[in-house]
């Protein structure tokens, strides 16, 4: 039986898996990263885990998908460069990789692995027309449409959390103003709790909890955060056409919590038409290192 390894670059770890075209995970390993870490050192210890991970494994390995932040070249395999990784400049991984151990090597960006794995695994398999969002230490977004991700150039399409919600408003990490994902995603809340009230959030659960107990600014930035992403996703819908939103990440295991409130908030600026099919739905935590291995059933390994 042939196998295929999905690898999910993070700010903090690689996460690394071998599964099938199911999507069954035989076996699975996490190495720390940080900010310490230059291309030569990275380089060798992804080589590193993915050889561990193929030494445990008695299948023939077809394939191997990774997905990183963003910016990338998904046409020449290059991770140009990562806030969280500074040290990594024009990092030649498809290629790094494909010498190393002779499989097909394909790469794009961690939102649209989000997406293709969500397609093939998760709440969005099969759809149509499928837009992922990635809730988590940022807002990132994928668009699967007709069984093909959408890429845009060099792979760097669906950047949604830097679309401007607020003109003029809150600081985003990327240097601009009023940005989705200044409001509703971890940094953002994190950002516009110290604003608000002078303390650092431990986590994003923090919030939740305190939102909970009628804290007044927790409250706040949690409705703040819901309009912001309801209009982002307004947007979405009425550029796109979508039949599914999935919304995936960290944050979306807390959707109990605010998801009623999202999709009763969309459904009332939407056009009618939209409301009749369009579908919000938190996603089956499919995990980064799945999501990059998709990538090798997109391209048929």
């Amino acid at each position: 039986m042939s196998s295929i390894i999905g690898v999910d670059i993070g700010a903090q770890s690689i996460k690394a898996c071998i599964t099938d075209p199911s999507g069954k995970i035989f076996s699975q390993s996490d190495r720390k990263t940080g900010p310490e870490m230059d291309s030569k050192l990275f380089l060798s210890s992804l080589e590193e885990q993915i050889s561990e991970l193929i030494s445990g494994s008695t299948d023939q390995i077809k394939g191997i998908g990774l997905g990183s932040p963003g910016p990338i070249d998904k046409e020449n395999g290059i991770l140009i460069s990562s806030a969280n990784l500074p040290l990594l400049k024009n990092v030649p991984l498809v290629d790094f990789l494909k010498k190393k151990f002779n499989v097909p090597v394909y790469y794009d960006n961690d939102a649209n692995c989000a997406a293709l794995g969500e397609y093939w695994f998760g709440e969005g398999k099969t759809s149509s027309n499928l837009i992922v969002l990635t809730l988590g230490t940022g807002l990132g977004g994928g668009w699967v449409f007709q069984g093909k991700l959408f890429d845009g150039y060099l792979g760097n399409s669906m950047e949604v959390g830097h679309t401007t919600i607020h003109p003029g408003g809150a600081l985003c990490g990327c240097g601009q103003r009023g940005c989705a994902e200044a409001y509703f995603s971890a940094s953002g809340f994190s950002s516009r709790f110290f604003e608000k009230t002078g303390s650092k959030l431990s986590d994003v659960e923090t919030l939740f909890d305190l939102a909970s107990q009628d804290h007044k600014e927790a409250n706040e930035i949690l409705e703040e955060g819901i309009e912001s992403l309801a209009q982002l996703i307004r947007n979405l819908i009425h550029l796109l056409n979508p039949e599914h939103i999935v919304l995936s990440g960290g944050i979306a295991k807390s959707y109990p919590f605010f998801g009623k409130r999202l999709e009763n908030r969309v459904r009332e600026i939407i056009f009618p038409i939209f409301k009749e099919y369009v579908k919000i739905l938190p996603g089956k935590s499919v995990t980064g290192a799945l999501g990059a291995a998709s990538l090798c059933l997109d391209n048929k390994t």
